[in-house]
């Protein structure tokens, strides 16, 4: 599957859950998957093969990642030291458009993503327009001179969204940095990661 760039509320529906947690999603009202079948909950028994299939899909949509990039990152996860579920999960979470995205730099991960690759984010000073850029503790990351009157930018800005502990952010110089690598406890809950490393490592 190539990297998803299609509606976010279709994605929701087919997994009965807002995984992006967008304010005005379909599931407000329809809290069930799409379909004649969809409000029936006895209907998609599924074995545990197929559950991780499912989280590693969430996974994927949610840090807007191809099949070969999730699968390296696993393989990264899977040689350091410790649990490859969080391991990954760290990964994922140092990408530098999550990052920017949970700084609150960006009003979503999509937005993030694409402020990236059009260079308008530099990290230690030196722009960097690659979205899978992996930060280090100590890395800080700011919007571009050029770039602070972005729109989304100052939109996303004036909300001052960034609710996690393991970034610091100056909303006024529109600049952030990593100041510790991410514990699972604190990253918010996407998909179930033990299910995916179960059926990643068969």
């Amino acid at each position: 599957m190539g990297r998803y760039t299609g509606p976010k509320h279709r994605v929701s529906r087919r997994f009965a859950e807002n995984i992006w947690g967008t304010r005005k999603s379909p599931l407000a009202t329809k809290p069930y998957k799409p379909g004649s079948h969809g409000r029936d909950a006895r209907r998609g028994k599924m074995s545990n093969y197929n559950r991780g299939l499912i989280e590693k899909q969430k996974l994927k949509f949610f840090y807007q990642l191809r099949e070969r990039s999730f699968r390296r990152l696993y393989d990264e996860a899977s040689r350091m030291p410790g649990n490859t579920g969080e391991n990954l999960m760290q990964l994922l979470e140092r990408r530098l458009d999550n990052i920017v995205y949970r700084m609150g730099l960006a009003p979503t991960n999509r937005s993030a993503r694409q402020l990236v690759s059009h260079g308008h984010v530099e990290v230690n000073g030196k722009k960097v327009d690659r979205a899978s850029y992996t930060l280090s503790v100590g890395d800080k990351v700011a919007i571009r001179t050029k770039s602070k009157s972005h729109i989304q930018v100052q939109e996303a800005a004036a909300q001052k969204n960034a609710g996690i502990n393991y970034v610091k952010v100056d909303f006024e110089k529109l600049e952030g940095e990593l100041i510790q690598i991410p514990k699972r406890k604190d990253i918010p809950m996407i998909a179930n990661e033990r299910l995916v490393i179960e059926i990643l490592s068969r």
